[in-house]
């Protein structure tokens, strides 16, 4: 259908600014994911080179749609070229990113990760204070964030604590033959509850030649206490055997 030199002109502007805003809107929606998921993760130097490539590929789009409508099928060629090698090398640069996003959706829902739960990582012990995009972040007994890529913790084994379920501690006490153990054991109980474990059972684990091994069982809410209890207790323990 003929439309005219005016009909052409309004069409081919037409055609532009759709073309126009599909790109611009493209640019708009890559540069608020990357900086949605990527800008607590690379540095800013990355992000504007990351900027760059959106502008590239939003362009490309442009040039292949106009080119197309305009009847410039070598240019279309160029541009759909461009807009390829520019995606392939925009998913191959950032491949590691890609990973850690994914492996971190799986990763939270299997295991019911949640900020506050206390985790033991290799030698890292902690609790979870966020739940990154690309990685967990724990508060360590020093007070420092470590952050830990999801992908290695998926290809490590670990252990996790609910603070509400709280984390049992286990104390073993030699017992040198010739004392009294119902002093003894009264005794670990009075200090363990002192320092805060609920539900303190002291047992006997088993009587051996050099003496009898007592065990002093109960449950702490902060697992980061778990040397400083196991510690004052036998020290105080063994301060009053001797």
């Amino acid at each position: 259908m003929d439309l005219g030199v005016g009909g052409e002109l309004l069409y081919a502007l037409l055609v532009t600014i759709v073309a126009a805003a599909a790109a611009g809107l493209v640019y708009w929606v890559a540069r608020r994911l990357a900086y949605r998921f990527l800008s607590g993760v690379i540095d800013k130097r990355l992000l504007r080179l990351l900027e760059f490539i959106f502008i590239i590929l939003a362009a490309s789009l442009f040039l292949a749609v106009t080119a197309h409508v305009y009847g410039f099928p070598l240019l279309v060629l160029v541009a759909l070229s461009v807009l390829i090698i520019g995606s392939l090398t925009l998913l191959v640069g950032f491949r590691h990113v890609i990973e850690e996003y994914f492996t971190g959706l799986v990763l939270v829902k299997a295991y019911e990760l949640k900020v506050g739960d206390y985790v033991e990582f290799d030698n890292v012990r902690g609790y979870i204070v966020a739940l990154e995009d690309t990685a967990l972040v724990i508060r360590d007994s020093h007070r420092d964030l470590v952050y830990i890529p999801y992908t290695r913790l998926a290809h490590s084994s670990f252990k996790r604590f609910r603070v509400e379920e709280g984390h049992e501690i286990r104390v073993h006490v030699l017992v040198p033959p010739g004392l009294s153990l119902l002093k003894i054991r009264e005794e670990a109980s009075r200090i363990a509850r002192s320092l805060g474990v609920e539900g303190v059972k002291v047992d006997v684990e088993s009587v051996r030649q050099d003496g009898v091994l007592l065990v002093v069982r109960g449950i702490i809410r902060d697992p980061r206490r778990e040397d400083e209890i196991r510690y004052a207790i036998l020290d105080h323990i063994y301060s009053t055997i001797k």
